[in-house]
């Protein structure tokens, strides 16, 4: 997801609401993407649905999602 043309990830917060956050990619690979840095061990990072999503929002994560 790119913020202002920067690569970005939507994070789940502890009060389940989500929040764009910048990262740096260390590379792009055929089904992932590698980043160098942005991300804190423990962050939930959104992979499905993320241009529905505002900044804020409240989520839940669907049963049998990984947390």
């Amino acid at each position: 997801f790119d913020k202002d043309g920067k690569p970005a990830v939507w994070i789940v917060s502890a009060s389940s609401a989500v929040e764009l956050k910048p990262v740096v990619i260390a590379r792009y690979e055929t089904e992932r993407v590698v980043v160098s840095s942005g991300l804190a061990e423990g962050d939930v990072v959104v992979t499905a649905g993320i241009n529905r999503l505002r900044e804020h929002e409240k989520v839940r994560i669907a049963a049998g999602e990984s947390r």
